[in-house]
């Protein structure tokens, strides 16, 4: 996904780093991070953006989306870095 806004910046609160909204796009694979509407939403119209990027599919899945809990998370750490060993 390409988009005119791909190299503005936020911090993210997630990450605890500046980072770019290209960056959001892609975090949780084939989706954007489930946060990027909220994160953006100042800069401009993310969900605008993102609309006119994403299948509809992808859209729905995208405004569905739950945040894993700190235990999925750190098992989905632990089972990425498994597989680069």
């Amino acid at each position: 996904m390409k988009t005119e806004h791909d190299q503005k910046i936020t911090r993210c609160p997630k990450l605890g780093d500046e980072i770019t909204f290209a960056y959001c796009l892609k975090e949780a694979g084939d989706l954007p991070c489930f946060r990027i509407i909220l994160c953006w939403q100042a800069a401009f119209d993310a969900a605008s953006v993102l609309k006119e990027t994403l299948t509809h599919e992808q859209w729905e899945r995208l405004i569905h989306a739950r945040p894993k809990n700190k235990m999925e998370s750190l098992l989905d750490l632990i089972q990425q870095a498994q597989k680069r060993l």
